[in-house]
């Protein structure tokens, strides 16, 4: 058996999961780093997955047309577009990357169902 008293042993094992639960967030970090690395793309909103739940569309003022997968918002709201969505990580550009579409770009005058206003916008 062990010469350490149980109660030194339990805290030693909180003491190592607290110290790898701390690590954690760093190796987020490490890999964020590396998607960032690359030249991000555009999104395509035809075939992306995310774009496609959320209904992405590069220019919120086409409307859809006929034969297309009627969307559940036809056409979004004038004043509704990425370039003032809380979102987009940008304040300047035609393409910005966007927190939805991690390592992508979207156009500033796109839209998606998760738009919601900038504050301060």
């Amino acid at each position: 058996m062990s010469d350490k008293p149980i109660s030194e042993s339990r805290r030693d094992a909180i003491k190592a999961m607290m110290g790898g639960l701390a690590a954690v967030p760093l190796m987020n970090l490490v890999g964020v780093a590396a998607a960032q690395a690359k030249d991000p793309k555009e999104v395509d909103e035809d075939k992306d997955p995310t774009a496609l739940a959320l209904e992405y569309r590069h220019d919120a003022t086409v409307e859809y047309k006929k034969g297309d997968k009627e969307p559940k918002v036809p056409m979004a709201p004038k004043d509704q577009t990425c370039a003032n969505c809380q979102f987009i990580q940008a304040d300047t550009g035609d393409w910005r990357l966007c927190q939805l579409f991690p390592g992508k770009l979207v156009s500033a005058k796109g839209w998606c169902a998760s738009w919601m206003k900038k504050q301060g916008a």
